[in-house]
């Protein structure tokens, strides 16, 4: 079988293997399609990434081969699943901290999300795989992964009925959050750098947007009667993107980073951040749960996903993939087998 794998700073290889084979307790799935995530790019281009890096974590696959005690799937079910699973008995776990759970993070698919075989361990199938209903395509699913990303940071910011947020950066994880914030009850604005993507923002349901270089939180205090937002959600990151997301929030208002890379440092003036009390949020990963309320979220919802997605790439022309990602020529990008 191909697989894609990352050996080196700015290298992807394209290496041949054996299939793998099921375990006690394990999948073997037949890869149909995986997005490429931020962290993807990162991973290559990155030197704070120690290599080699393992690649692809937004999976969509076929159930080909069960192991010895699988009974809740079965050849040829069509699964979703994720690469890190966190033991539900630790004591993050316990305390909501599941993405931080050392499990979690020493967890992974085997070889990697990018290659035409996906051996799935116990633990994955027990905690992240998740069955497909037939009526969600694959380019649809695809997408359950980010958005029960964007589910955790929800959950773990506080955003009543009516508040207002706003999101910095609308690339395809950014409009993820606008069907989410809808069901939720609040309005969303949106900044960008690109006025096409402003425009996607609402038609996807942003009442307002700005241009990175217009007055945005100017934006935020027009739609609030001059409070500011309730939340600020960073899928952009940078020193000015940070102090404008100040600027922009209430008094008592929350930011949430959901962006970043090694190395990356932010400045703070404390005093009036802690005058104003100003809460600032991260978000990593996604939960077991919230795979499967994402998973759900797809299944009720017509929201047209799959329009998200900008190139489709196979493993052979896969670093074009790479490339455009990391350039930011892409809105969402997902790779196939073949």
């Amino acid at each position: 079988m191909k697989y894609l794998l990352c050996t080196a700073d700015n290298t992807v290889a394209f290496l041949e293997g054996e299939p793998p084979r099921p375990g006690a307790g394990e999948i073997v799935a037949r890869l149909t399609a995986c997005g490429v995530c931020g962290t993807d790019a990162l991973k290559i281009y990155n030197p704070g990434y120690a290599k080699p890096q393992r690649l692809g974590h937004e999976c969509v696959g076929v159930v080909a081969e069960v192991g010895e005690g699988v009974t809740e799937f079965r050849s040829g079910q069509r699964i979703a699943f994720a690469h890190h699973a966190p033991d539900p008995d630790s004591y993050y776990a316990r305390h909501g901290s599941e993405t931080v759970d050392p499990q979690f993070k020493r967890t992974n698919i085997e070889p990697g999300g990018f290659s035409e075989f996906v051996r799935l361990s116990a633990l994955h199938v027990q905690h992240t795989v998740v069955p497909i209903p037939d009526h969600v395509p694959d380019l649809r699913a695809v997408f359950m992964e980010p958005l029960a990303c964007c589910l955790r940071a929800l959950d773990r910011a506080p955003l009543m009925a009516g508040d207002t947020c706003l999101i910095v950066g609308v690339g395809a994880i950014g409009i993820l959050f606008l069907p989410l914030l809808r069901d939720a009850g609040a309005r969303a604005l949106v900044c960008d750098v690109r006025p096409e993507r402003l425009e996607l923002a609402r038609q996807w349901g942003a009442l307002a947007g700005a241009l990175a270089s217009d007055d945005v939180p100017a934006l935020c205090h027009a739609h609030t009667e001059g409070r500011g937002a309730d939340l600020v959600i960073l899928t952009a990151l940078n020193q000015a993107t940070f102090e404008m997301a100040l600027r922009a929030v209430r008094d008592g208002g929350s930011l949430m980073l959901f962006g970043g890379k090694p190395g990356m440092q932010l400045a703070l003036d404390f005093w009036p951040a802690f005058l104003r009390e100003i809460n600032i949020l991260t978000s990593y990963s996604a939960t077991p749960s919230g795979l499967r309320r994402a998973m759900q979220f797809i299944a009720e919802h017509d929201y047209p996903f799959e329009r998200l997605i900008s190139h489709t790439f196979s493993l052979a022309e896969a670093h074009r993939a790479f490339e455009l990602v990391h350039h930011g020529r892409a809105s969402k990008v997902v790779i196939t087998p073949s």
